[in-house]
């Protein structure tokens, strides 16, 4: 029998300890300030906090259907070498409407290896793990067989869940919740990675699906975001 897409990432879940049981925090951020604090995030955009929330969102251009995306990233404040990143996110519901990414990613990426990780939210319960690694034979983008892990009755954009990244001497690792769903073993850097939260749209900001300037599509929102070192 053919196993369906949530029965597939069942089966992809790993039991076992945390991913960050026995792990050193080295830092953090809870977004309970008025504002982003400018020594830990550089932004681009209409990136805020609202409520205790980081907030990415999207805003109109001066043409109908032209839109504008946001990001926040570390890359002037912090790096970190492997260890494990993880944050609290609710996803966006809305497909059509571009990509929201959480990721971390190498400085330089000219740098052989160097390399990228993402989680890629495409709206609809749609989550993405991804790698963009460079090494001698050129780049590449590496994604799962099947490419999505599939979730069901809104899980994904209805509440806040924890997403991990984490990058080993050997691997690189993907988590929801707590338990693995993707696990790569490819050339690892040797440069520390920043932290990256952005919202991708496609080329020149058209959002067929979104027309009217008043109604643009929902934020992406990040509770909070922790780091870990492995010993």
């Amino acid at each position: 029998m053919k196993a369906t897409p949530l029965f597939s990432l069942l089966l992809a879940l790993t039991l076992g300890a945390a991913p960050n049981a026995g792990l050193k925090p080295v830092w953090e951020d809870d977004f309970n300030a008025k504002e982003l604090d400018p020594k830990k995030w550089s932004i681009n955009g209409s990136a805020r906090i609202v409520d205790g929330k980081l907030q990415l969102e999207v805003t109109p251009k001066e043409k109908a259907g032209f839109w504008n995306g946001s990001n926040a990233n570390t890359s002037k404040h912090f790096t970190h070498g492997q260890g494990y990143f993880e944050a609290s996110i609710r996803a966006v519901q809305s497909k059509n409407r571009g990509w929201t990414v959480f990721g971390i990613r190498n400085q330089d990426m000219s740098k052989v290896p160097s390399a990228s990780l993402h989680l890629v939210f495409t709206g609809d319960d749609r989550i993405d793990p991804t790698l963009h690694l460079v090494e001698d034979a050129g780049q590449e983008r590496l994604s799962p067989k099947d490419r999505v892990i599939a979730m069901a009755g809104g899980k994904s954009y209805k509440k806040f869940l924890t997403y991990g990244l984490q990058w080993t001497a050997t691997s690189y690792i993907w988590y929801v919740e707590g338990r693995q769903v993707h696990k790569l073993s490819r050339p690892i850097p040797k440069e520390p990675m920043y932290i990256e939260f952005y919202q991708h749209l496609p080329e020149g900001g058209l959002l067929k699906d979104f027309m009217n300037p008043k109604l643009g599509p929902e934020p992406m929102q990040i509770d909070w975001v922790k780091v870990f070192k492995i010993p």
